[in-house]
């Protein structure tokens, strides 16, 4: 099985504005908020981002599925950050 990755150090969002700080940002909300609380404050952040509109809603729309845990939500949304400053995850 091949992996995809990014190929290029180019972020793939375009005007990302989050950067380190939305990153230190996230993981405080995380270790501080309740689930549902931190799950509206990464829709936040994602919203926030650079990136397509249709992009951003489909994360979110993962982020609202009952089976998402605590820990998804800050994958996905971490994930999101990374993609902007142009690691591939």
């Amino acid at each position: 099985m091949q992996l995809k990755t990014q190929t290029s150090s180019k972020p793939r969002l375009q005007n990302d504005t989050l950067g380190n700080d939305a990153l230190t940002e996230l993981y405080d909300a995380y270790r501080i908020m309740a689930r549902e609380d931190f799950k509206i404050f990464a829709e936040g952040v994602i919203m926030a981002g650079g990136g397509k509109q249709p992009m951003k809603l489909a994360i979110i729309d993962q982020l609202n599925k009952p089976t998402a845990s605590k820990e998804f939500i800050l994958t996905k949304a971490q994930n999101f950050i990374l993609a902007g400053m142009g690691l591939g995850v």
